[in-house]
């Protein structure tokens, strides 16, 4: 049986051997783990402390780039033990992070996988993070995040703008001071605590 052909007149094979995947701007995807507990005013959750540029020094979610024969739970799974040594948590997905500006390289997408815990896990810095925390995180509604663990202690503010599901909107709520965060993770810091404090989650 002949295969059907497009409006060019090519049959499916044909159309993929002329495709030109550089058509359409193609971002890189990364992953982001969440590992956390609810407390009585926010919420406790595990923190890398980054070993290498951008954001040196500052603190994100263990996370990383997917490899080309991943999928993005198989990376994730990989950066949380490559940067944490914790294996074996049940990951899932919470939202994908796409603004335009949020990681300074170059333009990436992040699918954060998140997992309620009942306890610390002990975690062990690997890869490029040089240490991992534990934060105890106070979320207030004005928009402030206060992180405490591991010998150090900042805030976070943030202009938060909510979407038509009254969720925080990750592209509209700006930063206004990071304290020691990486890239927009105070947002999903924010976002996380405020699904919790609202039960949505």
């Amino acid at each position: 049986m002949e295969s059907a052909r497009d409006k060019n007149g090519k049959t499916e094979r044909e159309f993929l051997r002329d495709y030109d995947v550089t058509r359409y701007f193609r971002p890189s995807v990364t992953v982001d783990a969440v590992l956390y507990r609810r407390t009585p005013d926010g919420l406790r959750a595990l923190m890398i402390k980054r070993g290498g540029h951008p954001f040196l020094g500052s603190y994100a979610f263990p996370g990383g780039f997917v490899e080309r024969d991943e999928s993005c739970e198989q990376a994730v799974e990989r950066e949380l033990y490559e940067e944490t040594g914790i294996r074996g948590v049940a990951l899932r997905q919470l939202i994908a992070a796409s603004t335009p500006d949020r990681d300074p390289r170059w333009r990436n997408i992040t699918v954060v996988f998140c997992a309620e815990i009942d306890d610390d896990l002990t975690a062990c810095a690997g890869d490029d993070a040089s240490e991992a925390v534990w934060f105890d995180v106070k979320f207030s509604d004005d928009g402030t995040l206060c992180f405490f663990g591991g010998g150090d202690a900042f805030d976070a503010k943030l202009e938060t703008t909510r979407d038509a599901f009254g969720d925080v909107d990750l592209n509209r709520t700006r930063i206004t001071e990071r304290g020691k965060t990486a890239f927009d993770h105070a947002k999903i810091v924010y976002l996380l605590a405020d699904r919790l404090h609202r039960g949505v989650l």
